[in-house]
């Protein structure tokens, strides 16, 4: 399983590492190019000094190894001189046994150079250097001339490979320690890092289903974790009202089933107290039928609406010719309308096509031009006209009927909200309409609106061109 605690850690620690690494290396190689250094111009130090003990004896370089108390050099332990063709000349009364350079360096800048040598590896260090001897010619001064000659010191390099191993110890000795102070260090960081999401897992162990009014205070966490705070709450927020909504639902549910099943069931009970004519028991059974038709609406209108909610009402789209198909409706609602003398106008053009599912489009329009007509005043008029935009399909259901009061508009699509109740035993209708509208203009991808006034109501529906 993996844990933000354990890469908080790891990571630091790597990175730490890697820090500790290149400043290890960098140390080690920048000392022990210092210690070369030092001992290089020792070295070089050691030739200079060789070098003025160096004169001209009988036209032939000469050496003299005397200490004679004249503030001369000390002789170095370890070191030769040869002439240009390779010879020893002279040489230190104990040489190492290594092969000294055959190439020595040049004259204006002398190298150290490293020479390992038997079978353990010792290894040295010299310095060679190039110093020319001036021979004078008394009877001829312009034929005087310079004798050249290599002067190489050396010396072990074992007391600084000695430091430099202990220096190499020490400093793993150090990275060990820092890791495990880092380590420590790291994990108590790590705890006190996610000490807020052990405070936020806290809070949400409060949060249920009935409990959905915890919220979390931002003031007391850090300023980076005010962003998930936020969101947290306002994902509680939706939970809490998508709750709220679901509650209402169910309960508004059950309220609009159960009056028609009482409606059944008293009607039931009075039929048989005592026999009945078959009038009397035919008027029973159409007030049955009629009370049965309003729960099947009610039940039809929750499942398809849990159906689009499921997303298992996908829109099969096609196109259609809206002038057309506003027709269709008019002709199912015309006998209302003329009932009611309300006029029925329709304002679109011919050519005017819109994509969309058929059977969902004409539910949605039919159930707005059926409440124009149903809340329309007597002697009234429906008018529904589009308007075709650039990216959209604009269709208006405008009424004459009282209008809506501005209080209610916020609200008239949602599900069993009704602006009268007591309005609806006469129209009809279970709350469920404006609800499915929206559903279905949604799934097209388009939005539903309302507007309202003492001349009446303009339903405006937007559906995207395609």
């Amino acid at each position: 399983m993996r844990s933000l605690r354990l890469k908080l850690i790891v990571g630091s620690l790597l990175v730490l590492g890697a820090v500790v690494l290149v400043f290890s290396v960098l140390f080690y190689y920048s000392k022990r190019h210092d210690l070369y250094d030092v001992l290089d111009g020792r070295l070089l130090a050691e030739t200079q000094a060789v070098a003025r003990r160096m004169e001209i004896s009988q036209g032939r370089p000469a050496f003299d190894a005397e200490d004679d108390g004249e503030n001369r050099p000390t002789i170095p332990k370890h070191f030769r001189i040869i002439d240009e063709r390779g010879s020893i000349l002279f040489q230190s009364p104990s040489p190492p046994s290594f092969p000294w350079p055959s190439d020595p360096s040049p004259a204006k800048n002398p190298q150290g150079r490293t020479i390992e040598s038997g079978p353990a590896k010792k290894a040295w260090r010299v310095v060679s250097r190039i110093e020319n001897l001036d021979v004078d010619n008394d009877t001829n001064p312009a034929a005087a001339a310079a004798v050249a000659v290599t002067i190489q010191c050396a010396e072990s390099l074992g007391p600084i490979r000695e430091e430099m191993e202990e220096l190499a110890s020490r400093l793993v000795l150090l990275s060990i320690v820092a890791f495990l102070i880092a380590g420590g260090g790291s994990f108590l960081l790590a705890g006190k890092a996610l000490r807020p999401i052990r405070r936020i897992n806290q809070a949400l162990d409060n949060v249920s289903e009935t409990r959905l009014d915890q919220r979390l205070n931002p003031a007391g966490f850090d300023r980076e974790l005010h962003p998930l705070i936020g969101r947290l709450n306002a994902a509680f927020d939706r939970l809490e009202r998508a709750f709220g909504r679901e509650r209402q639902f169910t309960a508004d549910a059950s309220h609009e089933l159960r009056t028609p099943l009482a409606a059944i069931i008293n009607s039931i009970e009075v039929l048989l107290r005592r026999p009945r004519s078959t009038a009397d028991l035919i008027d029973g059974h159409e007030e049955n039928l009629r009370t049965a038709r309003s729960m099947q609406a009610i039940i039809e209108g929750l499942l398809l609406l849990a159906r689009m909610d499921a997303g298992k009402a996908a829109p099969a789209k096609q196109t259609i010719r809206l002038a057309s198909l506003v027709r269709e409706i008019f002709a199912a609602v015309e006998s209302a309308a003329r009932e009611k003398k309300v006029c029925l106008s329709l304002e679109i053009e011919p050519e005017t096509i819109i994509t969309a599912d058929p059977d969902q489009i004409r539910l949605a329009l039919g159930n707005l031009i059926e409440n124009a007509v149903r809340y329309n005043r007597p002697d009234g008029k429906v008018t529904v006209g589009a308007a075709a935009r650039e990216d959209q399909t604009v269709v208006t259901i405008a009424d004459t009927g009282p209008g809506i009061p501005a209080g209610h508009l916020p609200r008239i699509f949602e599900r069993f909200y009704r602006l009268d109740p007591s309005r609806t035993e006469t129209t009809g209708g279970c709350g469920l309409g404006l609800s499915i509208v929206q559903k279905i203009v949604e799934a097209h991808g388009g939005r539903v609106s309302a507007s309202s006034g003492p001349g009446g109501s303009i339903f405006t529906v937007a559906l995207p061109n395609e």
